[in-house]
């Protein structure tokens, strides 16, 4: 049934078109109903040319969001995490390895001392 109304209803619409075509070629100048239907066939290629313009621009944004951007943000996240784990890292490390203060009196000592005390003033950690 379906059919039979999309096939009558085109079949009308082409013997339309086509009494305005034998009308248009017979008097010689474009009647009322052809010029509206040329200027909507403008319009039309304006619009769909228009629309393929947009859905480029459309799927040029969405590849730059999908291979730029989200290298970025992976390239960051990476850096944090990467971050994180040098930072646990070390707090692990001085847990199990534990930072102990030079105290006792010996000439080693001493120069380690001396070390982690210039180092602790801001200098390089040399001694004179």
């Amino acid at each position: 049934m379906t059919t039979i109304i999309v096939f009558a209803s085109s079949l009308l619409v082409a013997l339309a078109l086509l009494l305005f075509k034998a009308i248009e070629l017979r008097c010689g100048k474009k009647n009322f109903a052809l010029s509206c239907i040329c200027r909507l066939d403008e319009k039309s290629d304006k619009f769909v040319s228009g629309f393929k313009f947009k859905i480029l621009q459309f799927i040029q944004s969405v590849r730059y969001i999908i291979l730029i951007q989200t290298k970025a943000i992976c390239k960051n996240l990476l850096y944090k995490i990467e971050g994180k784990i040098a930072n646990e890292y070390k707090i692990r490390r001085t847990m199990i390895m534990g930072q102990k203060d030079i105290v006792s009196k010996g000439s080693v000592s001493f120069y380690l001392k001396k070390i982690t005390e210039g180092k602790s003033n801001g200098e390089k950690g040399k001694i004179e």
